[in-house]
């Protein structure tokens, strides 16, 4: 079905501590049926282009009972983006996990949140919520936007 078609919604806010020692995430989702729900990740990339998962919320616990609600909020740290990176397995999951620090060395990733926030400041990041019906390219996609207070 296409996007415009589908009833998901969604929004979400990435926000950094001064120290960029953690990150903080909160996003609400409607729309979703929360059995359906099957991945949820923060990826590297520009607008319509697919990109490598640098945060996998999986990893935090269970997606279905923490979007039960149709609310997320979880703190982000280095730990979490160096085990979404680890978990990447072979030549596929050398592109598919964890974000490069430079493209034109995709195999050096970044490990920090000070990292995932330089990426946020280019404008290269977006939240995907994948569902059974939209397991590939996902459901509700969201690319992430500097708010400067």
């Amino acid at each position: 079905m296409p996007r415009n078609e589908r009833p998901s919604r969604g929004h979400g806010v990435l926000a950094f501590t001064n120290d960029l020692s953690k990150a903080f995430v909160h996003v609400q989702v409607e729309g979703v049926k929360v059995e359906d729900i099957v991945m949820f990740h923060i990826h590297c990339g520009r607008p319509g282009q697919l990109g490598p998962i640098i945060v996998d919320f999986a990893l935090a616990g269970n997606l279905q009972a923490y979007l039960a609600d149709g609310l997320l909020a979880l703190e982000v740290t280095n730990e979490d983006i160096v085990a979404t990176t680890n978990q990447g397995e072979g030549l596929v999951g050398a592109f598919t996990a964890g974000c490069p620090i430079v493209q034109t060395n995709p195999l050096d990733k970044v490990k920090t949140i000070a990292g995932l926030q330089l990426i946020a400041s280019q404008g290269e990041l977006y939240f995907n919520l994948h569902t059974e019906g939209q397991v590939f390219f996902g459901d509700i996609r969201g690319q992430l936007q500097r708010v400067v207070r």
